[in-house]
């Protein structure tokens, strides 16, 4: 399980984004998906996602990079770890 914005896992991840309203939208090259929110913005927002191994967790910058992507602040983040 996550703590804060440490230690979240492919699974975590996508996890959240699911339960925030992004869907999957495509693979992207290599080991990255791409997963989109439709939110009705003239841009909407894409999270680029690398297909670790399940098991693994993301490095710090790594995540930070797929909430920026989000726009969805930190804060979230960390209250749907705490769940």
């Amino acid at each position: 399980m996550p703590n804060g914005l440490r230690n979240w896992s492919y699974k975590n991840v996508t996890e959240f984004l699911r339960d925030n309203g992004f869907t999957f939208y495509e693979y992207k090259k290599g080991s990255h998906e791409a997963w989109i929110k439709e939110d009705g913005t003239e841009i909407p927002p894409i999270v680029e996602v690398n297909f670790i191994q399940k098991s693994e967790s993301y490095p710090q910058r790594t995540l930070e990079t797929m909430i920026r992507q989000s726009r969805i602040d930190q804060k979230v983040w960390r209250d749907w770890a705490s769940k």
